[in-house]
């Protein structure tokens, strides 16, 4: 056993050699990855920054039910029994006509106007809260409440709900979007990179195939070689996050302060930066396994 991590010890030590004898390439190659996870990063870190104010925006919207004119006391405890009945609803609110007028008038400033009129002209309404978010259930819960006796109409803001979730879907293809073309472009990176690096010890490595060594030996210090270039990769992107995130952050609170918007301004957890670390350095074994198992092929061919 003490042999086995020794001989994976003296690999990871040659491996990070491999840095130090061409600084320049090696560089190159760091600030590529490095600003090319800066972007999903910094993007991952604003939408979870947000998330309290897209949660308050992306609330369930409510229905509104207005009653007809010449609707009775019976007729709204009739609906009211249906509500409470109905298991796609989740909570309602009943407004009568009078507690409404008074809110108009509160809204006003004035009571001037209200007074002027002869009768109460608003109608009785019930505020209703649909119990599942999805769009397709929420318009389908408004058609039935339309349907229900004396109410004469259902209304809700199909238009802004839309609106929301199309925003979330976006987002959320765009997140993907490029947690895809970026995982390809690693394994692209360290295929390309592996294979420049075994060109480079090819004399060496037939040798050592020669000398019976097994593949695994062979194949070792470039797999640790990609692992160190995903482990500096990701360090380098993630102080390149923290830097956009402080440089932009107030720019982006003076743009939402005059809404009211306050963005709850977050930082990677324990959990997510590991999860970066080992999905970077599983993209980068899997490009060097592929380029030396390639190289090694070629050269098995070659004895034949």
């Amino acid at each position: 056993m003490i042999q086995y991590l020794s001989l994976h010890a003296e690999s990871a030590r040659r491996a990070a050699g491999y840095f130090f004898k061409q600084p320049v390439a090696t560089l190159l190659i760091l600030a590529m990855l490095a600003i090319a996870m800066a972007l999903p990063l910094t993007l991952y870190l604003g939408v979870q920054s947000s998330q309290s104010v897209l949660d308050k925006l992306s609330e369930v919207p409510q229905i509104t039910l207005y009653f007809e004119q010449n609707a009775q006391q019976s007729d709204i405890e009739a609906v009211r029994k249906l509500l409470a009945d109905d298991k796609q609803v989740k909570e309602f609110k009943f407004v009568g006509k009078e507690q409404g007028l008074d809110e108009l008038k509160e809204a006003m400033g004035t009571q001037d106007a209200v007074s002027m009129l002869d009768e109460n002209p608003l109608p009785d309404v019930f505020v209703v809260t649909p119990a599942n978010a999805n769009p397709q259930a929420v318009l389908k819960l408004q058609g039935n409440l339309a349907q229900y006796p004396m109410v004469e109409q259902a209304q809700m803001d199909q238009e802004w709900m839309q609106t929301l979730y199309r925003v979330n879907d976006l987002v959320k293809k765009v997140l993907w979007f490029l947690a895809v073309t970026l995982s390809v472009a690693f394994v692209l990176v360290a295929h390309n990179t592996i294979r420049l690096q075994i060109l480079s010890h090819k004399e060496e490595i037939e040798i050592t195939k020669l000398l019976g060594a097994p593949s695994s030996f062979v194949r070792r210090p470039f797999l640790y070689q990609a692992v160190w270039q995903g482990v500096l990769s990701v360090v380098v992107s993630l102080l390149l996050c923290a830097w956009v995130l402080q440089a932009v952050r107030p720019l982006v609170n003076q743009i939402f302060k005059p809404y009211g918007i306050n963005l709850q301004w977050r930082t990677f957890e324990m959990w997510e930066i590991a999860a970066v670390f080992a999905g970077v350095c599983a993209l980068g074994v899997v490009g060097a396994w592929l380029a030396t198992t390639q190289h090694l092929l070629g050269f098995k061919a070659r004895r034949n």
